[in-house]
């Protein structure tokens, strides 16, 4: 049944974006055999722990941003469709996608997945886990032409506790209190009763497509701004809509916000910190 699911996935992908067909055909026909050759491009890649990744966020008061294969999918030119939710291909999406993806500022930490893309295919397959890999070549493939060695990037899965099994739940919850935060989700309606910060808002995003929307939310989230007057310093914006989001994370940083591109993981942090909460 899951595969069908795929291949279902897929299909309207290439109805949506025919062109979609051709870097799809050269990830798994092509790159797939190639890829682990890429590695030796990446021995000076510097990057930080997941634990580091949050530590760095929070005592420096830095945005971050986190790439998975599905970005470099995307500059490629195949949209990202997961069930119900999706992100249609956009050349405009794409070209603001590299614009963050190769940044420097130092506002702005940028995060990968080193721990797939270093990883060579027999390492997939001694961890019993080969399937994955073909996730993972246009990553190793692309990422030599964005990054730079004299940076040092951060882990995306550091607010996955899949991965990072340390979350320091006492460290977030006392950061959000000093700051008022702003939520940008879909489906808000789930989080009435969420305060993380001073203040907790919301902003509604579409469950899928938010880059058609993308104009709109900003303009929302700037009238916001100004109409709860929010200074730059007290501010922590999380934001939660896919590849979208990564572009609203880097141009609020740019605006001297911070901004975290979080997915969901605001609500496993306020259900985390509520039991801390009622533990002092």
């Amino acid at each position: 049944m899951s595969f069908l699911k795929c291949w279902g996935d897929r299909l309207q992908k290439f109805i949506d974006n025919p062109r979609a067909i051709i870097p799809f055909s050269k990830k798994y026909l092509y790159y797939n055999f190639i890829a682990d050759k890429q590695l030796k491009y990446y021995e000076d890649f510097k990057y930080l722990s997941y634990e580091e990744t949050l530590d760095t966020i929070i005592d420096n008061d830095r945005s971050i941003v986190r790439f998975g294969d599905e970005l470099f999918d995307m500059i490629q030119g195949i949209g990202l469709y997961y069930g119900n939710w999706r992100q249609r291909y956009d050349p405009l999406l794409a070209k603001r996608m590299k614009q963050v993806i190769s940044s420097k500022n130092p506002k702005l930490l940028v995060c990968f997945n080193p721990e797939f893309i270093l990883k060579t295919k027999e390492e997939f397959k001694k961890e019993g886990i080969e399937n994955q890999y073909q996730f993972w070549t246009n990553s190793k493939i692309f990422l030599k032409n964005f990054y730079h060695k004299d940076v040092i990037y951060g882990s995306a899965l550091c607010f996955t506790p899949k991965y990072n099994t340390t979350i320091n739940y006492k460290k977030l919850q006392e950061y959000f209190l000093t700051k008022h935060i702003i939520i940008i989700t879909s489906l808000v309606s789930r989080f009435n009763s969420m305060n993380l910060g001073i203040t907790t808002t919301f902003i509604e995003a579409p469950q899928s497509d938010a880059w058609q929307n993308y104009n709109e939310i900003k303009e929302m989230l700037e009238e916001m701004l100004k109409e709860l007057h929010r200074t730059k310093g007290n501010t922590l914006i999380l934001v939660s809509m896919g590849s979208a989001a990564k572009v609203l994370v880097y141009d609020m940083t740019l605006a001297g916000y911070t901004a975290w591109d979080t997915g969901q993981f605001f609500d496993l942090a306020f259900k985390e910190i509520e039991k801390i909460g009622r533990s002092y």
